[in-house]
């Protein structure tokens, strides 16, 4: 496979491998949150539980997406040479 647009696609090598990292560290803080007893704590730290797991679900949504940008801009790079063959 050649590559025709080098930059674009080491771009997106970089921002895969960002999303990985956010998905590969917020992954596991969400299951401990979502695996915590409520009994052994009061309702102050409940809502700051609460908030706590509100910023990981969106980064970890913002990781997804910058993972699937990441494979996007991947391929965008390797199909720019066939579109050359077929024109």
């Amino acid at each position: 496979m050649e590559i025709k647009n080098q930059t674009l696609f080491f771009i997106g090598i970089i921002v895969l491998i960002l999303g990985i990292l956010i998905i590969i560290f917020d992954y596991p803080q969400i299951q401990y949150l979502e695996n915590f007893e409520l009994s052994e704590s009061n309702y102050r730290l409940d809502a700051e539980r609460f908030s706590i797991y509100q910023r990981l679900m969106i980064e970890i949504t913002v990781g997804i997406g910058l993972f699937v940008t990441g494979i996007g801009l991947m391929i965008i790079s390797l199909l720019k040479r066939f579109e050359n063959r077929f024109r």
